[in-house]
């Protein structure tokens, strides 16, 4: 059951990531810090520059990447899944900044409850294994 619901949070944590920052990177959405209607704004909401915000991006893409190759070498996941939570830390701190309300940082805290989920269950997947 553990190993289902592992493979189901990174398949889940990897796709929302990785749509954010690649398909829906130009585009307004509920969740945009502040007023932005695309992530160059919602980086400039924050006070950080285009290159914190291509740096973070790739981060979230290298970590969801390593979450997918997690499923079949679990010690991916391992280092994804933290690289990944102190990523969504960061996210939450800054909406928190900006005195965002909590529909705005909601997804945030989702992905940095998933990541946690899927750092300690690949840590017990590889003492099982």
């Amino acid at each position: 059951m553990l190993r289902i619901l592992y493979v189901c949070v990174s398949f889940f944590v990897s796709f929302l990531v990785t749509n954010v920052w690649l398909f829906r990177f130009n585009k307004e959405t509920p969740f945009r810090g502040g007023d932005a209607k695309n992530m160059i704004e919602e980086f400039a909401i924050y006070g950080l520059d285009i290159n914190t915000m291509y740096l973070v991006g790739s981060l979230k893409v290298i970590a969801s990447v390593g979450l997918i190759i997690g499923l079949l070498k679990t010690k991916f996941s391992v280092y994804s899944s933290l690289l990944m939570a102190i990523l969504m830390t960061g996210a939450i701190y800054f909406h928190f900044k900006i005195s965002d309300p909590a529909i705005k940082y909601f997804p945030s805290v989702l992905m940095l409850i998933c990541s946690i989920f899927i750092y300690f269950s690949s840590k017990r997947i590889l003492k099982t294994s």
